[in-house]
């Protein structure tokens, strides 16, 4: 993919399944500064599909209509595919945590 911002991604990109996303506000977690992450949401499979809804249960998260609509299961597959723990994940801005979540659904749900 072309360097470009996170306003300027098109479908196409998307649908390459490999984003890199630089966040609005940075944060420091645990010593570690995050000012981008990358999505390899193409190297998502089944077995993480199913892994996250076994995190969801057991954190008692309940989706009431079709997983890809939740935020939080689109952060559970978010964190997975950028490789960061979803606890850390959850601490970036609403800002960011939006357009992360927009990107992973657009990815899930483009034909």
């Amino acid at each position: 993919m072309s360097k470009k911002t996170q306003t300027q991604l098109t479908g196409s990109d998307i649908a390459s399944g490999v984003i890199t996303y630089e966040l609005k506000q940075p944060v420091t977690i645990d010593n570690t500064e995050y000012k981008k992450i990358t999505l390899d949401l193409l190297g998502l499979t089944g077995e993480d599909m199913i892994s996250i809804e076994v995190e969801m249960t057991m954190t008692n998260v309940t989706v009431m209509n079709a997983a890809e609509l939740s935020k939080t299961y689109l952060m559970i597959v978010a964190s997975r595919a950028a490789k960061i723990p979803y606890e850390v994940l959850k601490r970036f801005s609403i800002r960011d945590l939006s357009k992360i979540t927009l990107v992973t659904q657009t990815f899930l749900m483009q034909e």
